[in-house]
């Protein structure tokens, strides 16, 4: 997480757990990455730019963002770049 990066969304508590924004991608790479990391213990929220059904159901396949917790960025990003690799 780059804090000096203006791009960069700042932190979001999702129940009472600050979240930081880990990247953006097509659903159906995202839904890799969000399951890789959830095998690993790491709580993911994906966001979809819908609030209805679509968000929920899967189907759109747009660009979604993946959310982590923040005392968990660093292991995530470890993750997703050794998977990547």
């Amino acid at each position: 997480m780059d804090d000096s990066d203006p791009q960069t969304p700042p932190p979001r508590l999702i129940g009472e757990v600050p979240y930081v924004f880990l990247l953006s991608a097509p659903r159906v790479v995202a839904e890799g990455v969000r399951q890789s990391l959830q095998a690993r213990n790491i709580p993911v929220y994906l966001e979809t730019p819908f609030t209805v059904p679509e968000a929920y159901l899967g189907t759109y396949t747009g660009t979604v963002s993946l959310w982590v917790p923040q005392v968990l960025y660093s292991e995530a990003v470890w993750i997703v770049e050794r998977d990547r690799a």
